[in-house]
């Protein structure tokens, strides 16, 4: 672990990432999870919609856009979260804060700002600061008490400060500033599962292999997207976005 930091150019390492998918075969499934269980979701979504939410013309402008980013969010910090817990390897101090902080600060503040943007700042700030907290904690604790820290701490920072931007933006353009901060905060968690490649699973030779399966996988994320939709669609609302 005392090896330097990411022995192998980024773009070289993109490079053998497509050409040697053998290699990279966690990493791929990783992929392909995400990818079918976001359109799984997407499609359940629909299906809902049509069912029970078509007659409100102001559905889709109020909250569509937003469950959308809402399964963005679920899915890739799932996706970074199943990839890290993958591997069955200790890992450094430093490691286990950098990776709690991530994934306490990334999931914490995009479903605040979701959140933020339907329901208000309290439930926005409250549920967005115990999701962060959650899983900052989870992931840190690989990390020791340093690590379960750093991700708590992550967690509060987060899931607080994207209500505050759902406010402030509220009135100034928030559906053309959303797409650019989802996919900076995404490329962030892919960041991180490529820094866990580099410096866990490349430098770490004991590393075992023992991801979770597919509908495993899926069923936390659907029981997430299920519980923050129905909040979303039916819970507690301020005045300011009621």
């Amino acid at each position: 672990m005392d090896q330097e930091c990411c022995s192998m150019p980024v773009s070289q390492r993109l490079k053998e990432f497509c050409t040697q998918t053998k290699k990279y075969q966690l990493e791929w499934q990783m992929l392909h999870y995400a990818g079918l269980t976001l359109l799984i979701l997407l499609a359940l979504e629909l299906a809902v919609y049509f069912v029970l939410w078509k007659n409100d013309p102001a559905f889709l402008h109020k909250r569509g856009w937003w469950i959308l980013y809402l399964l963005l969010t679920i899915v890739f910090t799932a996706g970074a979260l199943w990839h890290f817990k993958a591997h069955r390897v200790k890992v450094s101090c430093m490691h286990g804060m950098m990776i709690g902080m991530t994934l306490g600060v990334q999931s914490g503040l995009m479903l605040s700002v979701v959140i933020g943007s339907t329901n208000g700042m309290f439930m926005g700030g409250l549920l967005g600061m115990l999701f962060g907290v959650m899983i900052g904690v989870y992931a840190g604790r690989c990390g020791g008490i340093m690590g379960i820290l750093e991700g708590a701490m992550a967690g509060v920072m987060g899931g607080t400060m994207g209500p505050m931007i759902a406010l402030m933006m509220k009135n100034d353009h928030i559906l053309w500033f959303m797409p650019p901060f989802m996919v900076i905060n995404i490329l962030i968690l892919l960041g991180l599962s490529y820094m866990v490649y580099e410096e866990i699973a490349e430098k770490g030779s004991k590393a075992e292999k023992m991801p979770a399966d597919f509908w495993t996988f899926f069923s936390y994320c659907f029981i997430l997207t299920v519980t923050f939709t129905l909040i979303i669609v039916y819970g507690y609302k301020t005045a300011f976005v009621a």
